[in-house]
């Protein structure tokens, strides 16, 4: 048991844990669990994690995902100064927001942290503007500049697509922007409702949003694939096996 236990707990340290580090999100996507009647008292519970509670994490855990649920982390308003913590510890962060409704000297600052090891996962539904159809209060251009500023400045930057109808005869042409812009691009089969009638909506939600070719669809747990993986996503992924390697017997 003592064996099992030991390895458990190695192991454990190299599981990226992700955090819902708020309750904050200025968007309205109508399949976000934000919503639903149902996770309203979730919502109101929630609160915005400190940093001495984000320091306890960043001592133990090497690699860490901030992928909110009822949140998107680049609204909790101590997020700068994560990534400073997380710089100075040289940890590995792979960060998912939507990119809306932050400033250039924002995104300046943000990316001064993490050059080569934080990956920046963008939320853009689409090769232009029809991406707020479902990423509601979201300004695709704006998105799109800070996408191409952290590219230039040498981050990881990875486009994440939604497939949904009016978007899916798209994908070749994504697969092909992404390969000119040098952007990883991850393709997603949702399995979230398209039924704009569904009981648990609130009754505020804009549902516009058109179900893709079964193909596009999944029953269950969403499917995740890249459609372009740059040079520099490669060797980010690689950088996360070697710091296994290089660290687990030390654990």
């Amino acid at each position: 048991m003592a064996r099992v236990t030991d390895t458990y707990a190695k192991e454990q340290r190299w599981v990226r844990p992700n955090l819902d580090i708020s309750h904050r999100c200025i968007l309205r996507c109508p399949q976000c669990i934000r919503q639903k009647h149902t996770s309203q008292d979730q919502i109101r519970r929630s609160f915005d994690i400190e940093d001495k509670d984000f320091q306890k994490i960043l001592d133990y855990y090497p690699n860490i995902t901030f992928c909110g649920q009822i949140s998107d982390p680049i609204y909790h308003p101590n997020f700068l100064n994560f990534l400073r913590m997380a710089d100075e510890q040289k940890k590995c962060l792979r960060i998912a927001t939507n990119g809306s409704g932050m400033t250039k000297d924002w995104w300046y600052e943000a990316y001064d942290y993490g050059l080569g090891r934080n990956a920046w996962y963008f939320g853009v539904d689409g090769i232009d503007e029809k991406s707020e159809l479902y990423r509601i209060g979201s300004n695709f251009k704006e998105v799109w500049k800070y996408m191409k500023l952290g590219r230039d400045l040498g981050h990881n930057v990875v486009w994440q697509y939604i497939i949904f109808g009016y978007n899916e005869h798209e994908v070749d042409e994504a697969i092909k922007i992404a390969k000119e812009e040098d952007f990883s691009l991850v393709l997603v089969n949702t399995n979230r409702g398209f039924n704009p009638n569904n009981p648990l909506l609130r009754k505020n939600v804009d549902f516009k949003l058109t179900s893709p070719d079964k193909k596009h669809l999944q029953e269950r747990v969403k499917k995740e694939y890249w459609g372009n993986m740059t040079t520099r996503m490669e060797h980010w992924h690689k950088i996360q096996r070697k710091r296994k390697e290089e660290n687990y017997d030390t654990i």
